[in-house]
This record gives C-alpha cells, sequence and structure tokens, in this order.
C-alpha cells in the first residue's frame, strides 16, 4: 500500500492556511518591488516549492517486503526483519514528543489523525524532536502521518 506523507486532512489544512498566504504574500511582495520585498517574496516562494514538494512527492510504501520512502531526492527501504519496533509519535503543540508502542497505542482506541508512525531500527529515539517535519527518514527509521490504512497495512504485512 503506497500513501503520501501527510494525510489528506493535513494536506487541505497545509494548502488553505500555508500555502495560499505564502503564495499570495509572494505575489504581493514581488508586486511591491523593492529590494527587501523581493527578498521576502523568494523566501516565501521557496517555502511555497517546500510545502508542494512534502505534499506530493514524498510517498511512503508498506508491504510484504517492509517500509520504503521514496521522493525525488531519496529512497529509503526497511526491511520487516530489520525494522525493531514501530511507535507513534504524539507531539503536543511546543512539546518534546512522546514515543508509545504502536500495537498498546492501538488497542488501547487512541488512534488520531495527526499522529505520526516511526518505523525504527535501533532503540534509539531521532535526535531532531521535530524530525516528521524536517528529516522524516534517516539511516534508522522512516515516519509517515497515520490513517487508519496504515493500520490495516501494518496489521497485513509485519509479522
Amino acid at each position: 500500500m503506497r500513501f503520501s506523507y501527510y494525510n489528506l486532512t493535513s494536506k487541505i489544512l497545509l494548502f488553505v492556511f500555508c500555502l495560499l498566504p505564502f503564495l499570495g504574500m509572494s505575489i504581493f511582495f514581488l508586486q511591491v518591488g523593492n529590494g527587501l520585498a523581493k527578498s521576502l517574496s523568494a523566501v516565501m516562494l521557496l517555502l511555497f516549492v517546500v510545502f508542494v514538494y512534502k505534499c506530493f512527492f514524498i510517498k511512503v510504501s508498506i508491504d510484504a517486503e517492509g517500509v520504503t520512502y521514496k521522493s525525488l531526492l531519496k529512497e529509503k527501504q526497511l526491511k520487516w526483519n530489520e525494522i525493531n519496533d514501530v511507535l507513534i509519535v504524539v507531539r503536543e503543540r511546543r512539546s518534546v514528543a512522546d514515543y508509545y508502542k504502536f500495537d498498546e497505542w492501538m488497542n488501547a482506541g487512541k488512534a488520531g489523525k495527526s499522529y505520526f508512525v516511526l518505523f525504527r531500527t535501533t532503540e534509539g529515539f531521532p535526535e531532531n524532536p521535530m524530525f516528521m517535519f524536517s528529516a522524516p527518514t534517516s539511516e534508522d527509521y522512516i515516519s509517515v502521518q497515520f490513517r487508519p490504512a496504515i493500520q490495516k497495512a501494518i496489521a497485513q504485512y509485519r509479522k
């Protein structure tokens, strides 16, 4: 099963609250025309491109082989026999991320849409607490935003 990195709800929220304002402000700053405004416009256009890239060009596949992260710039696969455990990453506003065992969290009925799933090969945690936004994969892990279809894929393929 193939998933985009962010779920549909997050994509819509990113588009409405981030992409459209960034694009609108970029166009406005370009029209103003002074050096500072053009610099701000370039930064906002870059952020617009980054958001579009993260929403539409990052894919995570979960199948019988394992978990695969694929983007235009990078590809990473973790086979099921390499994956040490699967965690739910809960990060409330401005707090340090909390990690819970995936099965325990789901069995407790705490499934939610804004959580991230972390497939890791080591006992360690990502060094950057904002990894789900800045580094969705590394040597030791792959992360993806939770949705019920991911729970079904994990149940189907993970042994």
